[in-house]
């Protein structure tokens, strides 16, 4: 078993088939099909079956992925720690985070990273939590900025801040005039909410159900800039981050408001793969979020401990 090999068999998984991953590998079919042959004669098991039209992985397979996955991420974190001997004048680091937080919060914090450390090239993904985190566990982003609780035993978690969150209503309802909302103005309410299963649609769940309140849900969406451009012309209310509302005159049309004496809030923290090695340019990046969004309530976690400076 060799590199080479474990590359062809992860391109095929990732790919979902050998058509694909002879493309994406620039192999012939017959050549991958003769890799993944080799590997299964090697290990003596199946690590695919054929399901109608679909090539789907054997639990043998699902182990060798769990493994090969690994291996890759060892190769890249010793290739990181070599370029690193220079200073950090080489690598790549991909970022992720929520499109609400990138765009109020985070491009002072990236524009900085840039400047000190030009010839890093950084890449950033703008997707919801749940997204950025099966992104970071298939190493497709070395770190992430998401919304918690995250319980994967394959990822390390590091708290970063609160944000409070706000039923957003349009500033031209009659609502909007009142200095908080009460739970029985909540009925009166056409929410548009966030997709099913999404960390984010659950807190909301959670929080209305505690009180005792079932909202007219009229429409569902993901992103968080949508929901907000919608609310502005009067389609409905939602909930979203205090952040998320800023000075230009579309935001206007937007008004965030409390539910009295029922406060909430989300909790963001940073993200990335469990292991022993976390390459400087990442951990630069974690210190770099933490100064600038951080409430200080987990500064003594390694992800957010300044690296030493390169010799």
């Amino acid at each position: 078993m060799d590199l080479h090999q474990l590359k062809v068999f992860q391109s095929a998984v990732n790919a979902g088939g050998f058509t694909h991953a002879s493309r994406e590998l620039h192999l012939s079919q017959s050549t991958i099909s003769q890799h993944i042959k080799q590997l299964e004669e090697e290990l003596g098991c199946q690590l695919f079956m054929r399901v109608g039209k679909r090539v789907v992985l054997t639990e043998a397979g699902h182990l060798l992925r769990e493994h090969s996955e690994k291996i890759f991420q060892d190769v890249k974190n010793a290739k990181m720690s070599i370029r690193e001997l220079a200073g950090l004048q080489r690598g790549k680091v991909r970022f992720g985070t929520g499109a609400t937080t990138l765009i109020y919060q985070l491009p002072p914090v990236l524009e900085t990273y840039q400047a000190r450390f030009p010839n890093i090239e950084l890449i950033v993904v703008s997707d919801i939590s749940d997204h950025i985190l099966r992104d970071v566990q298939a190493q497709r982003v070395d770190l992430g900025l998401v919304m918690l609780p995250v319980e994967e035993p394959d990822l390390q978690m590091a708290p970063l801040c609160e944000e409070e969150l706000k039923i957003a209503i349009p500033s031209r309802h009659r609502l909007a005039r009142k200095r908080s909302l009460s739970i029985a103005d909540l009925g009166q309410l056409r929410f548009i909410l966030y997709e099913q299963k999404t960390v984010m649609r659950k807190q909301v769940d959670n929080f209305f159900a505690e009180l005792g309140v079932k909202p007219r849900v009229t429409m569902v969406m993901e992103n968080i800039e949508a929901i907000k451009s919608l609310v502005g012309a009067g389609l409905g209310a939602s909930i979203l981050p205090v952040h998320a509302i800023g000075e230009e005159a579309a935001d206007r049309k937007v008004t965030l408001m409390r539910v009295e004496k029922h406060p909430l809030h989300r909790q963001l923290g940073l993200i990335t793969l469990k292991s022993d090695y976390i390459p400087n340019a990442v951990r630069e990046l974690c210190w770099l979020i933490a100064e600038a969004l951080g409430d200080g309530s987990s500064r003594n976690h390694p992800l957010l401990k300044r690296p030493a400076p390169s010799k």
